[in-house]
């Protein structure tokens, strides 16, 4: 008989979140081979909570693409940053997956990704009102990130920490994106060893294939040729520490032809930007996200590449856009905890240099290594593409997700 899989989630493409395109993929993947996959997921907001030009909420909306068929239920949408304005969109975009389920027969395989905490309780009652087998998939330890940014009192913080160790106690599987976070569900959440698995963020390289540095884009966003671009690409979330770049830049301002450019959205984007006008800063600039077909272009303009997380934020936050980096064959600095799974992944590429979070200094001296050292930047380069394709692969990990729910399906 035909396995049924559900996929929940909430950011999906035409939005180009690395989850969602990921979960686009492993949809096909399964429908290739035999399963009957629904992709029930919310219309179309990210990242600035406002609907996508030519789409219209209603009650459901049914989609058929390559061998899955793709439910949505009405749900609300909002642009307020508000920690309060997104835990109401969050419930709603959970709360709408019980109205599409209910529209998608029965599963025998749920997949969990998303909304964080809110949609993982709601898919084990999918999964539970069913008797399906239930896969939760972390991509960040959220609980953890609003607490340590103080958008959570002690008691509020407690009462989450057990709902969301419930969704992963109700779960057959927990797949987690690193050995860190296995650690941490282990020790700190009492997870049972064997519920947990580690299949990382992985990558198409024909998505982002390296380009030279004077290319179309570039030209268009009128970057100079003689500039040395230092690329920040990707969400500048709560957790980013990407604040440390307008001290970088500002103690780099001496150096006329080093430019800063960070391309993307995020909570945090506001505060940064803010920062590098008040300073006055001519050797940063910023630009929206980029349509998915110029990203070998707009990450091609790149010297060197970064990648920020506040200190201690490594243990509960895997940035995927060091793989975009790494597709493009370019050098990455990290400014992060040399403890933590991005450290290690940078290391064990041997694709760039860790330094210690929040540190401009060694940020900056980092950057002037790569400025006066081309050779070092080409190898870098070509290291972390090639371990990319070796390792992190679209057809290198998918195989992982699918003998997990092959085994789920025979169980």
């Amino acid at each position: 008989m035909e396995k049924r899989v559900f996929i929940l989630t909430n950011i999906f493409p035409p939005e180009l979140h690395p989850s969602g395109i990921m979960n686009r993929e492993l949809a096909e993947e399964l429908a290739a081979r035999g399963y009957s996959v629904k992709v029930i997921t919310c219309f179309p907001s990210h990242p600035e909570g406002k609907l996508y030009p030519g789409w219209f909420r209603t009650l459901i909306n049914r989609t058929y693409q390559k061998g899955y068929e793709v439910v949505r239920a009405w749900h609300p949408v909002s642009a307020k940053k508000a920690l309060a304005a997104r835990a109401f969109v969050m419930l709603g975009q959970g709360l709408s997956y019980l109205i599409a389920a209910s529209f998608c027969g029965k599963p025998d395989i749920v997949i969990s990704d998303g909304p964080p905490l809110i949609g993982s309780l709601l898919c084990a009652i999918i999964a539970k009102r069913y008797n399906a087998r239930l896969v939760t998939v972390v991509h960040d330890f959220v609980v953890d990130i609003l607490g340590a940014s103080g958008k959570l009192n002690n008691g509020f913080f407690v009462w989450l920490k057990k709902l969301e160790t419930l969704s992963y106690r109700c779960s057959d599987k927990v797949a987690v994106l690193s050995e860190g976070f296995k650690r941490t569900l282990i020790k700190e959440d009492g997870i049972d060893p064997q519920k947990v698995v580690v299949i990382p963020t992985w990558l198409d390289c024909r998505d982002i294939a390296p380009m030279h540095r004077d290319n179309p884009w570039r030209r268009e966003m009128r970057i100079e040729p003689e500039k040395f671009v230092v690329l920040y690409a990707g969400t500048i979330g709560l957790v980013s520490g990407a604040e440390v770049l307008i001290r970088a830049a500002q103690s780099l301002a001496k150096y006329p032809d080093i430019l800063f450019v960070m391309v993307g959205e995020g909570q945090a984007k506001g505060l940064v930007e803010a920062r590098g006008q008040e300073a006055g800063l001519k050797n940063i600039r910023f630009f929206p996200f980029q349509p998915r077909e110029r990203l070998s272009e707009m990450q091609g303009i790149a010297d060197v590449s970064l990648v920020t997380l506040s200190p201690g934020r490594g243990k509960t936050s895997v940035p995927s856009k060091v793989l975009g980096y790494m597709a493009a064959a370019r050098p990455v600095i990290a400014a992060v905890d040399a403890d933590c799974d991005t450290a290690d992944l940078v290391r064990q590429a041997g694709c760039g240099l860790v330094v210690p979070p929040a540190d401009d200094k060694a940020l900056a001296q980092a950057v002037l290594y790569y400025y006066q050292n081309p050779r070092d930047r080409e190898f870098a380069g070509q290291a972390g593409r090639e371990y990319l394709i070796n390792n992190l692969e679209k057809n290198k990990v998918i195989p992982r997700y699918l003998d997990l729910i092959e085994s789920l399906s025979k169980s």
